[in-house]
């Protein structure tokens, strides 16, 4: 989805580049040394383009390939086993938190990917700078997402599928690059798997009862699921599964989780603010189910192989749903787009409010979690 006139632009002037610089095809007997990827967005995002890493893998057994990503999504590539370098960069269109990398920083960045010679770039996802950077060809042969993006744009159908994964490999398959690999990863270590199990200890979890995670955050307000039916729905967890609740989230999520176990009869433990990305990823490979917002925790849940229940409201399930075969996603207002505003026009609850905690029970049921 285009954030706002200036990515529009950016878009466009990247698929100019491509077009005028970058006209040659990657060859059927191309042996490259070294590639780079570009993939500037957030955890989410960037858990979605990790089945790119795997298929170059498997393209290109002996290739060293480098990741260009934000800090707040740093540690996902450098977890990848198919990633041997991973950059850091903080664009100024994706920044939440923290501060942007300076200008000065940039260009020591662009000097330091100039000198490992890259045989080809792989931009998922950059900003203007790296539009100026395709201009000075620190590489010799690049593919680019935004070329498909706006074709799609302009109505000429780019992409094989909907699904924000199946995007990011259809920029490989542009180049010829084979994609048999569709699922997302993230590898649980042994050290963090030995240390989840003496956290879950302390918080008195010792896996004799299912354990469900719910996250009920998401930096977007209009993502949220009202708290009063996540109360509800983790009471009726609680009573008919005899289930251990663990809510999960980074500390500016505390005050929401607090507002939900106020409102629950049932006792829960929140860990919120707890775990970085790692840890948070072997606690939910121990979950039996994962019920949460579209947001970073849900993909990660995912990626390692968790059952996933995935709740949507202004983004769009058949784009951004979770990646596979334990994965589900619930959205109820069907014929409504996804919303670029901060003002619903359902009302201050949003479309989230037309999810019931009887469908979720339904979902669970259904699929015999």
């Amino acid at each position: 989805m285009f954030q706002n006139a200036s990515e529009i632009l950016m878009l466009i002037a990247s698929a100019i580049v491509q077009w005028l610089f970058y006209r040659k095809r990657v060859p059927k007997d191309f042996f490259p040394i070294r590639i780079l990827v570009i993939k500037l967005d957030h955890i989410g995002d960037v858990l979605l383009a990790t089945p790119v890493f795997s298929n170059l893998r498997k393209a290109y057994p002996d290739v060293e390939i480098h990741a260009l990503t934000g800090s707040w999504s740093r540690i996902i590539l450098e977890n990848h086993p198919d990633v041997n370098r991973v950059f850091e960069y903080n664009s100024p269109m994706f920044c939440r938190s923290g501060h942007p990398t300076s200008l000065l920083k940039t260009i020591q960045l662009y000097r330091e990917l100039r000198q490992a010679k890259y045989d080809l770039l792989i931009e998922l996802r950059g900003d203007w700078r790296f539009v100026i950077f395709a201009l000075l060809r620190f590489t010799t042969r690049r593919i680019n997402r935004a070329s498909l993006q706006l074709a799609n744009r302009f109505g000429f159908r780019s992409f094989s599928d909907k699904h924000e994964t199946i995007r990011n490999l259809d920029v490989l398959e542009q180049a010829g690059i084979s994609t048999p690999i569709q699922n997302t990863t993230f590898v649980v270590k042994a050290e963090d798997q030995e240390w989840s199990v003496d956290f879950l200890k302390a918080h008195q979890i010792d896996g004799e009862s299912p354990i469900i995670a719910i996250h009920p955050g998401s930096p977007i307000p209009q993502k949220r699921w009202l708290t009063e039916r996540f109360a509800e729905l983790a009471d009726w967890l609680i009573a008919q599964k005899q289930a251990r609740i663990l809510f999960v989230g980074v500390k500016d999520e505390i005050p929401i989780i607090n507002e939900i176990q106020d409102k629950m009869h049932g006792e829960s433990v929140n860990i919120a603010s707890e775990t970085n990305v790692p840890q948070l990823a072997s606690i939910l490979l121990k979950c039996d189910i994962f019920i949460g917002n579209d947001s970073g925790p849900m993909h990660l849940a995912a990626a390692v192989g968790t059952h996933t229940i995935g709740l949507f409201g202004p983004g769009d399930p058949e784009r951004f749903a979770p990646v596979g075969e334990k994965c589900y996603t619930i959205r109820k207002k069907l014929d409504c787009p996804p919303c670029p505003g901060k003002v619903c026009k359902f009302g201050s609850d949003g479309c989230m409010a037309m999810i019931q905690v009887t469908d979720v029970i339904k979902c669970i049921r259904n699929n015999g979690l």
